[in-house]
């Protein structure tokens, strides 16, 4: 997830700002659920790469674990992604939400550095 996270902020960064907007979906995933989502996302990410070096295996489990996340917060694949269709086709909101994510990623860093 890190390396799709690094990838989708280089991706919207360079986009231009003629990317066609997605209509908002009923179900969207509101942007104050959506920053904690993706931290998490992103260190599960983290976690799994570090366990299974093997990329077939790496994958089989992080779709597995990411769908239990999603789950255990209550949101679907589908929702997750239409979410994702949603922020992304507004290059602002979604750097705002990746900043967000970093800012929070490295709040977690600087408390177990200090414990």
């Amino acid at each position: 997830m890190i390396r799709v996270f690094i990838i989708a902020l280089l991706f919207l960064a360079s986009c231009s700002d003629g990317v066609p907007r997605v209509e908002k979906p009923e179900d969207l995933i509101p942007r104050k659920k959506m920053v904690p989502l993706l931290t998490e996302m992103v260190k599960l990410e983290a976690y799994i790469t570090d366990e299974f070096g093997n990329i077939t295996k790496y994958h089989k489990v992080m779709v597995k674990t990411g769908d239990s996340l999603l789950n255990a917060k209550g949101y679907t694949i589908d929702q997750f992604e239409g979410s994702m269709d949603y922020y992304g086709s507004r290059q602002e909101e979604m750097m705002s939400i990746y900043r967000d994510v970093l800012e929070d990623l490295n709040k977690d860093l600087g408390e177990l550095q200090r414990n």
